[in-house]
């Protein structure tokens, strides 16, 4: 049974109440006082008067009285107003039996790092959070939620706890997060904790900034939010939200750090790294100043004269490194009220080259009569050619070899015309891109397309973009040739010849192609399967899809001169050496993640049981285990809520290194903020008091629960009893 919401009368001011009591005497003592005043004596006239006036002595008495009421109502009015009353309904009425259970919600997105007076939003939330605690009536019992991505029940998961000493010790533990908020996952952890406390009277108390992008709807959970809200309504918690945020805060972001480059190494051409900064305040700032740092050690700054509200600045630098290995590359900029978003890192594994497989379908003796014997010389030039020493070894083995080969250490597999795959081959290659890897795949003479849509496709569940639905031309009779439409060049791997001059393009235009495989891709992979190039027949000629944890490019055309002239074009080398760094990309990618996201590393299967131990960014210790998943194994760090370097150390057989870095989600940068009008269309039909003095709060926790200050009410009453107290004492006077 639900027992009444009960309220209590309380005051912000009480000395004063007990005080001003006691003057409400005062009008009382005067009457008296001004009645002992006179004496009274009898003469012979006075008769007549005292007959006159024994016929109003009644009416003179009422009014008399009615007047002294009123001039002590005005004094109690005054002393009311002063003692600042407000009606509550939390920890107010300490009846046998009425337990309240409190529930605690802290903000942890990242906005409430923001700090005014070297004290952030989240430390007044934690230190109010402590005074309510301190201000609960023995009896009562505690719950503390944070509301994170994902939330945290810190206590009260299995029941709340009427310890005060120990959640004030849970509080005080709690560190903020680096990442946002999910709104329905907290309202349903708040749920869960209401769900195992037997007790009827339950209060809710959000602390937080109110920043909206914390507290948006989400896109396709607004059923589930509107849900939520109902869950709360129907186990009649009372919701208090304290407003600790502030409007228009200044606040400058790293936004965005990327590299023009999906793989680096040593003897590759620089990288550029690309930094965006934000401006999120109400001001135009002036002299933004940006520093590069590798490995901690402090590299060039640049600066921008200004950037104007609401506007962004790019940074570009050229990072160079002497040493393969894991580099830890950071942009950082200076430091205003949110720190936390002022850096932004990227996790680099520098190459010495890149080792990559070439499989032959058809070998060949002879000099470029082999299906790899163009992309060799393309990839990896002779010593003696001019130019700069390539990027990229090749190993060349034939078909036949694939399937006892250790794809492990190469960073793309490209297959040239292989006629057939078995089973136990793709599973090979399907486990060798679950770990990063890059697979390219040429068609060809010898490609038997009914096996690759069996396996490589699997009716569009496997690793190929898309299905071969037939062959295009006669390399024989060369009686037609395709051309190539690179389309507006958007594409990564023909991206270098956007604004080329004419000739250039000539030399990827001008290729004659005799044959190729009609490539279709299905519906549900367009969002996925990107094509790079196109015929002029409007059929795709190379297509790049992400598939597990690596990358898979499927070109139309053989890699040699059967079907194509395009080998013997300027345009070749470039673009194959574009296409395995597109390949070998995954890689990459693998190492960073946005905060709360968890990083994934796919290793062979064989190592799984490896210890690997994790530093993480404030210091603290992790230990995990390679754990088997299917044909690898998988370290998976799911702990990602700060934001910083991970470094993960792996123990034998394997005794490496690697590094990963989190970032948090630019959208927390946004100081934008919600007042109440905007928070009942965040969260609709949820019924909740929105208080902002959370200072004065400070000092008397208890007040939360106030349902309305009464000192302006008591004031307008003051003022009308004024007005009729004139009106009576002129009234009374003319008798």
């Amino acid at each position: 049974m639900h027992l009444p919401v009960l309220w209590a009368l309380g005051f912000g001011a009480l000395p004063i109440l007990q005080f001003g009591i006691a003057a409400t005497a005062l009008p009382i003592l005067i009457h008296l006082l001004n009645r002992r005043k006179y004496r009274e004596m009898r003469w012979a006239a006075m008769r007549f008067l005292i007959a006159a006036m024994r016929k109003n002595q009644r009416r003179v008495k009422v009014e008399q009285w009615l007047l002294l009421a009123i001039r002590t109502l005005v004094i109690l009015l005054v002393v009311s107003a002063m003692a600042k009353p407000f009606l509550e309904s939390m920890g107010a009425i300490a009846l046998p039996g009425q337990r309240t259970h409190r529930v605690l919600v802290l903000d942890g997105s990242l906005s409430m790092a923001y700090s005014t007076a070297d004290k952030t939003r989240f430390d007044q939330a934690k230190a109010l959070a402590a005074q309510l605690v301190r201000d609960t009536r023995r009896g009562d019992v505690l719950s503390i939620v944070l509301m994170a991505d994902p939330p945290r029940i810190v206590v009260g998961d299995a029941s709340p706890s009427a310890n005060q000493a120990e959640v004030l010790k849970e509080i005080e533990s709690i560190n903020l997060p680096h990442g946002g908020t999910d709104l329905v996952a907290s309202f349903g952890a708040i749920d869960r904790v209401l769900e195992v406390s037997t007790i009827p009277r339950k209060e809710v108390i959000f602390l937080t900034d109110l920043q909206a992008a914390s507290w948006r709807r989400p896109e396709s959970g607004g059923e589930a939010l509107k849900s939520a809200t109902a869950k709360l309504a129907a186990r009649r918690a009372q919701s208090v939200v304290i407003d600790l945020g502030v409007d228009g805060g200044e606040n400058r972001a790293v936004t965005d750090l990327r590299l023009d480059a999906p793989v680096v190494t040593l003897n590759g051409p620089a990288p550029k790294l690309i930094a965006t900064v934000r401006n999120f305040g109400p001001n135009v700032t002036s002299n933004v100043k940006a520093r590069l740092l590798i490995d901690g050690q402090l590299g060039p700054d640049q600066s921008v004269p200004e950037i104007a509200v609401g506007g962004d600045a790019t940074f570009v630098f050229t990072p160079g490194f002497a040493t393969p290995g894991d580099h830890l590359v950071e942009v950082r900029i200076d430091d205003d009220p949110l720190m936390l978003d002022n850096k932004r890192r990227i996790a680099l594994p520098v190459r010495e080259f890149l080792n990559v497989l070439l499989v032959d379908g058809h070998p060949k003796a002879e000099p470029f009569q082999a299906e790899t014997d163009y992309l060799t010389q393309a990839l990896n030039p002779e010593a003696k050619s001019a130019g700069s020493p390539s990027q990229i070894r090749t190993e060349v083995v034939n078909e036949s070899q694939l399937g006892n080969r250790d794809l492990a250490p190469f960073d793309a597999v490209v297959l040239c015309n292989i006629a057939q795959f078995t089973g136990a081959e793709v599973s090979s290659l399907d486990a060798y891109l679950k770990q990063g890897g890059g697979v390219v795949l040429f068609g060809g003479d010898q490609v038997i397309p009914e096996n690759y849509n069996q396996l490589l496709f699997a009716d569009g569940k496997g690793m190929l973009p898309a299905m071969m639905t037939g062959v295009v031309g006669d390399a024989q009779a060369r009686r037609s040739a395709f051309e190539f439409d690179a389309g507006d060049f958007k594409h990564p791997i023909v991206n270098a010849f956007a604004g080329a001059a004419a000739n250039v393009i000539a030399g990827l235009t001008g290729a004659k192609t005799w044959q190729y495989h009609r490539l279709k891709i299905p519906e549900d992979r367009r969002s996925m399967a990107r094509v790079a190039l196109s015929f002029d027949s409007g059929d795709p000629a190379i297509i790049e899809m992400p598939h597990h944890r690596g990358t898979v490019i499927q070109v139309a055309t053989s890699a040699d001169t059967g079907w194509s002239t395009w080998p013997l074009h300027q345009s070749y080398p470039p673009i194959m050496e574009q296409v395995i760094l597109q390949a070998a990309s995954g890689r990459l990618s693998e190492r960073n993640v946005r905060v709360g996201q968890p990083f994934d590393q796919a290793l062979p299967a064989a190592v799984a049981g490896t210890s690997v131990e994790i530093t993480r960014p404030d210091d603290a210790p992790a230990s995990v285990k390679l754990q088997t998943a299917g044909d690898v194994s998988l370290l998976h760090y799911e702990d990602t809520d700060l934001s910083g370097a991970y470094r993960a150390k792996f123990g034998p057989p394997m005794a490496t290194e690697s590094i990963f870095a989190a970032n948090p989600d630019p959208i927390e940068s946004d100081p934008l903020k919600l007042d109440r009008s905007g928070l009942k269309d965040a969260v609709p039909g949820w019924d909740f008091t929105y208080l902002t003095n959370w200072k004065d709060l400070t000092g008397n926790a208890s007040s939360v629960g106030r349902r309305g200050e009464l000192h302006r009410p008591l004031l307008y009453a003051l003022l009308v009893m004024l007005m009729v107290e004139s009106f009576a004492a002129w009234k009374f006077g003319h008798h």
